[in-house]
C-alpha cells in the first residue's frame, strides 16, 4: 500500500470521487485519477493517518493534444498529499522530479467530476 506520514490508521473510501478538474478512483490495487490534461496513477489504496492526512507517491502522464511520439509521453514521479474528512478530500499534487505544482484539488465521495479533457 501506499506511503503514510505515520502508521496508517485508516484508508480512504473506496469508489469514486470528483471535483473540478479531477476525478478519483480508488481501489485496493490501485488508485486512478484522471485530470482535464492528464492522468495518475497509485498503487493501492491510499493509507491515511488518524486526522485523515496522507502522503503518497504514484506516477503522472501528461496528455497533450495532437500526434504523440512513438514511446508516448513520459511517466513522471509525483507526490500525492491531503486529507480527508468525511466524505470530502483535499488534494495536492506535485511532481517530484521538477518540484511543479500540478494543482490543489477538493473532491467530494460519490460527485461526478468536471474534467475539461485536451483536445
Amino acid at each position: 500500500m501506499a506511503a503514510t506520514p505515520s502508521q496508517p490508521d485508516s484508508v480512504v473510501k473506496a469508489g469514486q470521487w470528483g471535483g473540478q478538474h479531477i476525478s478519483m478512483t480508488i481501489a485496493a490495487a490501485s488508485t486512478e485519477i484522471e485530470f482535464d490534461c492528464g492522468r495518475a496513477t497509485v498503487p493501492g489504496a491510499i493509507e491515511t493517518d488518524r486526522d485523515g492526512r496522507f502522503v503518497t507517491t504514484g506516477t503522472f502522464l501528461q496528455d497533450r493534444p495532437g500526434p504523440t511520439t512513438p514511446n508516448g509521453p513520459a511517466h513522471r514521479p509525483m507526490r500525492l498529499s491531503g486529507t480527508v474528512k468525511g466524505d470530502d478530500m483535499q488534494v495536492s499534487i506535485v511532481l517530484t522530479d521538477s518540484n511543479e505544482d500540478v494543482g490543489n484539488f477538493t473532491l467530494t465521495f460519490g460527485r461526478t467530476a468536471r474534467l475539461v479533457k485536451c483536445k
